[in-house]
Parts: structure tokens; sequence; C-alpha cells
């Protein structure tokens, strides 16, 4: 019983070494956190300023806000697996990791949690600009419609990219053309979640109950179990020459 214990606070000790260091690393390196979150800014600016000019500055629908949101999700989602397995292989740390106690489903799970961070940081800013730029007309009013948004419509599909991101850089890292392989595969793993995300955002920031909204979020956290599954089965070869 104690050497089960002393296993798991050993992984858990393990698991808190990689992620800090990965959250480290990632400080050092703020100005491509700042080039992300401009790139957003910016897609905002131009979906917005695109529509007021064609509508004359009257609220946008849920249905164009959320649209919008999350496509600039989707493309920012491909800068940051470049920051996962794609960099370390480069700099060469990768190799130090593998060598090192670290199992590979600790430090996979280490590249989730760290990639759900970054994503999330960013989401929130987009979120929070995008309100007050795009002005949509929301109806989820009190703060139950709201937290029921944030966990079902913002958190459960951010962790569900997550582990696709994840599966897509370890996929990529020995690829030549990375640049061109990342999107690639990318695409056709996120594809089938691309209407249940948009659909759970629109008929939560719309006020429905979330009896509506089971059937795509069932299909979110399947997708989402799904990938992550084939990611731990695959976690020796991902990680191997």
């Amino acid at each position: 019983m104690n050497e089960k214990k002393d296993s798991k606070n050993s992984n858990l000790k393990l698991f808190y070494t990689v992620l800090q260091k990965d959250v480290k690393s990632e400080i050092k390196q703020i100005s491509d956190i700042f080039a992300i979150i401009l790139f957003g800014i910016i897609s905002v600016f131009i979906f917005s300023s695109a529509y007021n000019t064609i509508n004359l500055g009257t609220a946008m629908p849920t249905s164009i806000f959320v649209t919008q949101i999350w496509l600039i999700i989707f493309f920012t989602l491909i800068f940051i697996m470049i920051k996962l397995f794609v960099q370390e292989k480069e700099k060469g740390t990768l190799d130090g990791l593998k060598a090192s106690p670290v199992s590979k489903i600790i430090l996979l799970t280490s590249k989730i949690v760290f990639c759900f961070i970054l994503l999330s940081f960013i989401e929130l800013i987009l979120l929070i600009f995008s309100f007050f730029i795009s002005i949509p007309s929301v109806n989820a009013s009190n703060l139950i419609e709201f937290v029921n948004y944030i966990i079902f419509g913002i958190i459960i599909p951010t962790l569900d990219l997550s582990v696709c991101g994840t599966l897509v850089s370890a996929l990529s890292m020995y690829a030549k053309n990375k640049s061109f392989v990342l999107p690639l595969l990318l695409f056709p793993i996120i594809l089938p979640i691309t209407s249940p995300i948009i659909a759970l955002n629109i008929k939560l920031l719309e006020g429905e109950i979330l009896s509506t909204v089971l059937l795509e979020l069932l299909f979110v956290v399947a997708h989402t179990v799904l990938m992550f599954s084939i990611l731990m089965l695959v976690s020796e070869e991902l990680l191997s020459e």
C-alpha cells in the first residue's frame, strides 16, 4: 500500500516538474504568446469591422460571434502545437526527457495540461476583447447560464482541442515539413467536433438549458476520450525514433 502511494506521489512530482519546466520556458519567450494573442485580436477586429461595415453597427448575432471566435481558436491551436513537441525536438531537450525517469504517459499528459493552460489563457483574452468589439446579442444573462457556458462551452471543448493538439504535435515532430504537416493532420482530427462545439456555444449563449445541448456535449466528451485513449495507446511509438 505504501509502495503504491509512494509511486503515485513520485509520478505527481515528475508531472509537476515537467509542467513547471514548460511553463517557465514559455515565460522566458513570452513574446511568442503576445504574438499569438495579437494575431487573435487582429482577427477579431477584422471580422467585427467587416460585419459592422455591412450591417451598420447592429448587434452581432450569436451564431456569427461564436463561429468567429472558434475559427480563430482553431487557427491559434496550430501555433500552440509547435510549442509542445516540435520545439522540444528542435532544441534537443526531448531526448533528455526521454532519457529521464519520466514515463511517456506522464510526459504526454503534462503536454496536454500545458496546451490547455496556454489555449485557455489566449481564449480568455480573446473572449473579453471580442465581447467589447463585436458586441454580440447574448441571451445568457444569469450566473448559472454563464457558468454553464464557461464549463461546457469553453473548458470541455478546450480540453478536447488540447488532446488533439498534443497528438498531432507528437505525430509531426519528426516530419521534415512541419508547417505543412501540422495543419494537414489537425484538420481531419478536429473536423468532426467543429460543428458540435459551435452548436454547443450558440445554444448556451442563447440561454438554453443543458438538456438541449446534451447530444453535442456527449459527442465532444466522447471525442476527447477517444483521442486521449489513442494518444496513450501509441505513446511508446510516438516518443521513439
